[in-house]
């Protein structure tokens, strides 16, 4: 489907708890847990991080589906 989903939703879909992405990524769970409320201040490394540790589409999540 074209659904945009969030960085939440991809993680909540795959069982993966917040602490797990914010180890993943070296960061406090509260730190991640701020970005997953407010993606566009999360910086483009760690959104690259974070999709590859859930497995999910980082431009999926962060910028919807590119239109042609």
């Amino acid at each position: 489907g074209g659904d945009m989903k969030t960085l939440r939703e991809a993680r909540e879909e795959r069982g993966i708890k917040q602490k797990a992405v914010a180890d993943a990524l070296k960061i406090t769970r509260q730190t991640y847990a701020k970005y997953e409320d407010n993606p566009r201040e999360m910086p483009v490394f760690q959104a690259e991080a974070a999709c590859a540790f859930i497995g999910c589409d980082v431009s999926e999540i962060f910028f919807g589906k590119v239109s042609s």
